[in-house]
């Protein structure tokens, strides 16, 4: 703060004073006048010498010395880190299902952290690190927040926060310490805790040191301390330049989230994820210029929608064209249709038709073996509003993949809708989608009721000959010729051709909707491609 300097004018006034002597004239008579004796002469004393007094030495002023700020150092900077919790509620208890770590950025307990920590369903966030369980996981029930007392002491459970801020594409989120263990609310202006000031990233320089505080899985139960140097820097389409800062700087799972600092024992970036290579490691930390403006919404109280996300149209949809045993690197679309595969196949190739897409949305490929997960691909999406082929596969590195039943799921949006799915068969005889024998059918189911899709429907088609009834009242897999399962959308395919004049018992099933049986016949004039819509009552 300036201080205001206020002069006072002073005036002044130099006052003369002058005696005048008056003289009195009369007329008239001389009067005798009497002279009065003069008096004597003053004595004089002689003057005294003058004494000469040595002149008062005038200090040198010196220049006050200006007292530098300290740098907070690591003791100081470690009081600052803290490590989150993130809980799940388990037959009434919470409990820990991962931990990470932030930085207390403000008094009254703002914590800057990644959004994998704190919130990993946050749109684009498993497009960034292609992980699934960013996508088919959960939100925390609750996020505890640990504080260091001692760098010996594991840190103590504290704090309950909440989120206030996350993007998925940077990988940040800033969360607010709002209630004690017990659920009791905090006066946040009265917390007081000890914070660590936010830096300029993009100030920094290669070979600058970088201090790093968290707490890694390896390094045990207390908080870790590492120092390294920033190595370089690195972009990143849609976020920009400086997108992370590079460093040899150790650090491990668990750091997520933590404290990156400069010389100055400020908060220049947030520790994020390890690329490994054969030279070695190198870390990066998402810089912190970019934590910047979701800082500000978390103090204003306001909310933070990322410019990097792209939200989709919610139109998506993706239609299965056909599978096949390949596909044209050009243009995407089938070589050699099938809607089958023999045993030994090599790889599965689900062709797709798709509109309503949106460049930099997030994409999602799921695979599913048997029902049972397999893995995922997410993406940014970047093939355009539609297309008539876009290629999916599993394969095995040229080894045959596994026999049994495949499905393919395809997300996308903001919201990762289910927005396309396909089954197929791999084992026994293959099955060409060109041959004229056959009937592809697909279809949709929905409610009577309501009118809406319904999902996990199973649909079997028996093999030819079975006794229906006697199926529904005792199943066996060794009567069924093929099976699909309804989508979010309530569709389905059947991973099978059908073979014309011939009569399959067919069955729709959920529970707690009554059974839809019937039979299948397709004559020879009938289309190639059936599209069955079927309805289930309560």
């Amino acid at each position: 703060m300036k201080k205001q300097l206020i002069f006072r004018k002073v005036t002044w006034i130099l006052f003369l004073l002058v005696t005048l002597g008056a003289v009195a004239c009369g007329g008239g008579e001389v009067e005798e006048v009497i002279p009065t004796p003069e008096p004597p002469p003053p004595t004089l004393e002689p003057a005294a010498e003058p004494t000469d007094v040595p002149p008062t030495p005038i200090p040198e002023t010196a220049d006050e010395p200006v007292e530098e700020p300290s740098v907070p150092g690591p003791a100081e900077l470690q009081s600052a880190a803290v490590q989150i919790y993130a809980k799940f509620e388990t037959r009434g208890q919470l409990q820990t299902n991962w931990t990470g770590s932030g930085t207390i950025i403000s008094a009254d307990g703002l914590i800057l952290t990644n959004a994998h920590v704190a919130s990993p369903l946050s749109p684009g966030l498993a497009a960034l690190y292609n992980e699934p369980e960013f996508i088919f996981g959960d939100e925390p029930d609750a996020l505890v927040v640990g504080l260091v007392e001692s760098a010996d002491l594991p840190p103590v459970e504290t704090y309950l926060a909440e989120v206030r801020a996350a993007d998925g594409v940077l990988d940040l989120a800033v969360i607010q310490i709002t209630h004690t263990l017990d659920g009791q609310p905090v006066d946040a202006a009265s917390l007081n805790l000890p914070f660590v000031s936010l830096g300029d990233s993009d100030q920094l320089d290669l070979g600058d040191e970088i201090q790093v505080f968290g707490f890694p899985g390896a390094g045990g139960e207390t908080i870790t301390f590492t120092r390294g140097d920033v190595s370089g820097f690195e972009s990143e389409e849609r976020v920009g330049t400086r997108a992370w800062i590079k460093t040899d700087t150790t650090f491990s799972p668990g750091n997520s989230g933590g404290l990156g600092a400069n010389q100055q024992g400020e908060i220049v970036g947030v520790p994020s994820f390890t690329l490994e290579a054969a030279g070695g490691s190198i870390n990066r930390l998402r810089s912190v210029n970019l934590a910047k403006p979701l800082i500000e919404a978390a103090q204003g109280d306001s909310s933070y929608k990322s410019p990097y996300v792209v939200a989709g149209t919610g139109s998506e949809k993706m239609e299965l064209v056909t599978w096949a045993e390949d596909f044209d690197s050009d243009t995407s679309c089938a070589i050699s249709p099938v809607t089958s595969y023999a045993d030994g196949a090599p790889a599965a190739v689900a062709i797709f038709q798709y509109k309503g897409m949106a460049d930099g949305e997030q994409f999602a490929v799921a695979w599913f073996l048997d029902d049972e997960f397999l893995f995922a691909d997410i993406v940014s999406w970047e093939f355009g509003t539609s297309g008539e082929c876009f290629s999916v596969y599993i394969h095995n590195q040229g080894d045959p993949i596994d026999s049994g039943s495949y499905e393919v799921e395809l997300y996308a949006g903001q919201d990762m809708d289910l927005v396309g799915n396909a089954t197929t068969v791999v084992g026994g005889t293959a099955v060409s989608s060109t041959s004229s024998d056959g009937v592809q059918v697909d279809g949709v189911i929905t409610d009577a009721d309501s009118g809406k899709p319904i999902r996990d429907v199973a649909v079997f088609v028996l093999n030819p000959g079975v006794d229906l009834d006697a199926w529904i009242d005792d199943p066996t897999e060794d009567d069924v010729y093929t099976f699909a399962e309804t989508s979010a959308k309530g569709e389905f395919e059947l991973p099978f051709l059908l073979e014309r004049d011939v009569e399959y018992p067919a069955v729709a099933y959920k529970e707690g909707f009554q059974l839809n049986d019937g039979f299948l016949f397709f004559e020879a004039d009938d289309p190639a491609f059936i599209t069955l819509e079927l309805q289930l009552s309560r």
